[in-house]
C-alpha cells in the first residue's frame, strides 16, 4: 500500500491550478459534468469477513446510511491503509478527461463540513475545475470501495449531493453563461451521470430545456441497474433527449424491463433512435467489448438508417480494479470526439483508456 500511495502522488501531483471551486469561470470548457460529489475511500481487504458482518455481498454496490457507512470505513481502515480521493462517476470522468488533455467543468454539491474542505483542497491541488454548491446542515457525500482480490464492493451515501438546486445552475447561466457555455454552433458536451438523476428532476429538466441545443449535446450514463429500475421514467426522459447514451448490458436490460413494452435491449434502442434526432448508444460488455447502435452518419447530417456494430475490447494483461472502467470509457470517447475523430476512432480510444484504467487501483490512468 505504500507503493500505491506513491503511485497516487505521481498521478495527481503537478502544478497548482486556478481555484475554480470558488472563483469565476474562464474559457468555456468543452465538457460540463453533473454528478454526485463523493469523498472516495479505497480499502484493500485481506479477507471478506468484514462484508459478512455488515450483511453485504461481495461484488455488490448500493447505498448505506451515513452512520453505517462511517462505521464500515472505520473498521475497514483498521486493518488496511485507506486511500482517499475525490469520487463519483462524473467526477471520475472529469479527472480522466483532464489527464487526457480535455478540460472539463464539474457541477455538484457538498456539505458545510470538514470533508467538503478536504475535497476542495484535493480538487485545487489536482487542477479539477468545479462549481460546488454548499448545503448547510448536510453531510458531504461519501463512498467506500472495498477490494477483495479483483472484486470491488462499492457502497455510498450521496449526502448533500441530493440537494443540488436548479438555482445554482440558472444563476451560473444568467451571470456567467458566457464563461462556461460555448456558442451553440460549437461542440460542447453536457454530461450527466445516472446517479445524479434521482431527486433532481428539476435540474435535469433545466439542462434539457435550456442548455441542450444544436451542437451543445447531452450525454447520459445509466450508471447502475438499481438506479435505472427505481427511476425508469426520469431515465427514459433523459435517454430520449441524449445524443450519447452510455451503459453496460445489465443497465440497458434493466431499463428495457422497467420501462415496459420492450422485449430486449435491441427493441429499446430502436425505440430511442426513432424518438427523434441523431443518437449514439453504447452497450458495453466488459471484456467482450462494446456494441454501438446508432443512426449517426456524420456531423450535422440528418439521422440515417439504424446500424448495429460490435467492437472488441482491448486486451488487458493484468486486471487490477475494474472500478471506474465505464467512467474512463466515457472520458476517452468524449476526448476523441471533441478532437473531431471518426466514430470508430473514438470508440477505439475509449476502449484503450478503459483498458489502461483497469490496470490501476481506482479510476486512474497509469
Amino acid at each position: 500500500m505504500e507503493y500505491l500511495s506513491y503511485v497516487y502522488g505521481k498521478i495527481f501531483g503537478g502544478n497548482s491550478p486556478t481555484d475554480d471551486t470558488q472563483g469565476a469561470f474562464h474559457t468555456p470548457r468543452k465538457v460540463i459534468c453533473f454528478g454526485n460529489v463523493l469523498l472516495d475511500r479505497l480499502v484493500q481487504l485481506e479477507d471478506p469477513q468484514l462484508l459478512e458482518r455488515f450483511g453485504l455481498e461481495l461484488g455488490s454496490k448500493g447505498e448505506l446510511d451515513m452512520e453505517k457507512l462511517n462505521q464500515l470505513v472505520a473498521e475497514a481502515s483498521q486493518s488496511s491503509q485507506c486511500l482517499t480521493n475525490p469520487g463519483g462517476s462524473a467526477l471520475n470522468t472529469t479527472r480522466i478527461l483532464k489527464q487526457l488533455g480535455t478540460e472539463a467543468l464539474f457541477f455538484g454539491a457538498v456539505g458545510a463540513d470538514q470533508h467538503a474542505e478536504e475535497l476542495r483542497q484535493i480538487m485545487r491541488d489536482r487542477g479539477i475545475e468545479a462549481r460546488l454548491q454548499t448545503v448547510e446542515d448536510a453531510h458531504t457525500g461519501q463512498c467506500v470501495c472495498l477490494m477483495y482480490q479483483d472484486n470491488p464492493t462499492l457502497y455510498a451515501n450521496i449526502g448533500a449531493s441530493a440537494q443540488f438546486e436548479v438555482q445554482t445552475l440558472s444563476h451560473a447561466v444568467s451571470h456567467e453563461g458566457q464563461g462556461f457555455l460555448r456558442p451553440v454552433e460549437r461542440k460542447q458536451i453536457l454530461y450527466v451521470e445516472g446517479f445524479f438523476v434521482p431527486q433532481r428532476s428539476e435540474v435535469c429538466d433545466y439542462i434539457v430545456q435550456h442548455l441542450v441545443r444544436e451542437r451543445r449535446r447531452l450525454a447520459l450514463n445509466l450508471s447502475a441497474p438499481y438506479i435505472v429500475k427505481r427511476n425508469h421514467q426520469a431515465m427514459m426522459k433523459m435517454a430520449r433527449a441524449a445524443f450519447f447514451l452510455f451503459g453496460n448490458r445489465q443497465e440497458f436490460e434493466a431499463l428495457a424491463e422497467a420501462a415496459g413494452g420492450f422485449r430486449n435491449v435491441d427493441e429499446l434502442a430502436d425505440h430511442l433512435l426513432h424518438s427523434g434526432g441523431t443518437k449514439v448508444i453504447f452497450v458495453t460488455n466488459g471484456s467482450a467489448g462494446v456494441q454501438v447502435i446508432t443512426n449517426y452518419v456524420e456531423e450535422l447530417a440528418p439521422p440515417g438508417p439504424v446500424s448495429f456494430e460490435d467492437y472488441r475490447a482491448q486486451r488487458v494483461d493484468q486486471l487490477v480494479d475494474a472500478t471506474g472502467a465505464g467512467d474512463a470509457f466515457v472520458a476517452g470517447f468524449l476526448h476523441a470526439w471533441l478532437e473531431k475523430r471518426s466514430l470508430g476512432e473514438c470508440i477505439r480510444m475509449a476502449s484503450s483508456v478503459a483498458a489502461k484504467v483497469v490496470t490501476q487501483v481506482g479510476c486512474n490512468l497509469p
